[in-house]
């Protein structure tokens, strides 16, 4: 049986959950499912249908999938491997699917999809087996979050990229978010395995946190697999490719790969969309597009990117970083006199950057260009300001999802270049909002 929780995409035969969200009830939406050949509904308020429309009265929608998700996932038997960390979850979670590919069958969660609604439609709408290694990546906005998705899906491996101060807004402070992240260690049973970034001294304190076995991968000599054991070249820009090859190769490891079969694979590993992706530009200058989101750590790694562009002129448009909390106006301040010393043009887009640009000494100011908005951006672009792109130039583009740094990128693509197969949040619904 498959679930649909959204009638734009639900397919004939497929169950109908009415979930209720933020902005809509999914109960609202009940009639065009049937419509649409919906073979049954889970609701959660009783509703009329046609006799031939199975209905299933659960308490809350959202954990009837969830524990449907749990049951199968018992059942069937497969090895979980789970991801969680502040930056570069869904970046790890693709290069283990694409190493752990080589050897099993792997089914891997996509996109987004790392709340319990998300995992648990991956784990229901496709089919797997005790052979299947699950590759799971694991979201929090809150505390008890990390907890929450691994009771419903035990893991058998975690990995635990890194910790930084995200989502500060709702976790108050970073012990908090180190906390959080740890649950999914201390989820593991005495068999399972914990692959940890030992660089990191969050994640590397993680390690009591259960009584199983660890893998401490990193750049340092103490750490269990380190840049020696990785002989692929990695066609990937930024710092954090050598961490992606290392939470990959860590759990290949675990599970039985040799170091030949590991590296083969990370050979494979392709610029994903939105993240430091270098594209081809109008004009002939060079596109680093790096705006599927932003904090201040993914920031200064991508400045770090540009300054290493051979390039006459290194420009950057940086918006906002969000999720900050009360570090929010620190950290921007932080990345815009970073990106000062780094670049030959600096354009700023968005309120947070506006107001730490109000901080700057005046004649720090002067030498930089604020938008207010992306739009406002991309029209001032298309007339030439405040640089006409040339071959000689490098531009990065940076920002949370939130701003939707996207459209600037979109503005500098290369005219021969469809942006939809290099560039995040290309649909059309996307594009509507």
């Amino acid at each position: 049986m498959r679930y649909s929780t959204d009638t734009r995409t639900l397919r004939p035969g497929e169950t109908y959950v009415a979930i209720r969200g933020e902005r809509f009830d999914g109960h609202d939406f009940i009639a065009e499912a049937i419509r649409k050949g919906a073979r049954g509904v889970v609701v959660e308020r009783p509703v009329a249908t046609p006799c031939h429309v199975a209905v299933t009265l659960v308490d809350n929608a959202e954990r009837f999938l969830a524990l449907e998700a749990h049951k199968k996932l018992l059942a069937c038997g497969p090895t979980v491997v789970a991801i969680t960390g502040s930056v570069g979850k869904t970046s790890t979670r693709n290069a283990i699917t694409k190493v752990l590919r080589g050897q099993f069958p792997v089914l891997s969660t996509t996109g987004n999809l790392n709340t319990v609604l998300g995992i648990s439609l991956t784990l229901l709408n496709n089919d797997f087996d005790r052979s299947t290694k699950v590759v799971l990546e694991m979201g929090a906005s809150q505390s008890g979050d990390i907890a929450e998705l691994c009771g419903y899906f035990p893991p058998d491996v975690s990995v635990v990229t890194n910790v930084y101060g995200v989502h500060l807004e709702s976790f108050g402070t970073i012990a908090r978010v180190a906390r959080t992240k740890a649950e999914i260690v201390g989820a593991l049973t005495g068999s399972g395995v914990a692959c940890l970034n030992a660089d990191d001294p969050h994640v590397s304190a993680m390690e009591k946190m259960h009584t199983g076995r660890t893998v401490r991968y990193g750049t340092r000599a103490a750490c269990d697999i380190g840049p020696n054991h990785i002989t692929a070249t990695l066609p990937l820009l930024g710092d954090h490719a050598i961490y992606l090859a290392l939470a990959a190769f860590s759990v290949g490891h675990v599970l039985g790969m040799s170091r030949a079969a590991i590296n083969a694979r990370l050979g494979l590993l392709q610029p994903e969309k939105g993240r430091l992706s270098k594209l081809p530009g109008r004009s002939g200058c060079t596109l680093i597009d790096d705006t599927y989101n932003a904090s201040p750590a993914t920031t200064l790694s991508a400045l770090r990117v540009l300054s290493r562009e051979p390039a006459q002129r290194r420009i950057a448009y940086l918006g906002d970083m969000l999720e900050l909390g009360s570090e929010s106006a620190a950290e921007h301040l932080r990345i815009i006199r970073a990106a000062s010393r780094t670049t030959d043009r600096l354009v700023l887009v968005g309120q947070c950057m506006a107001e730490a640009h109000g901080m700057l000494p005046p004649a720090v100011r002067r030498a930089i260009v604020v938008f207010s908005s992306a739009h406002e951006a991309v029209e001032a672009l298309r007339s030439g300001h405040p640089a006409v792109p040339g071959p000689a130039d490098a531009f990065l583009v940076k920002g949370s999802q939130g701003v939707r740094m996207e459209r600037i990128s979109r503005a500098l693509l290369d005219e021969d270049t469809d942006s939809t197969t290099v560039l995040c949040r290309q649909s059309e619904s996307w594009q509507a909002i």
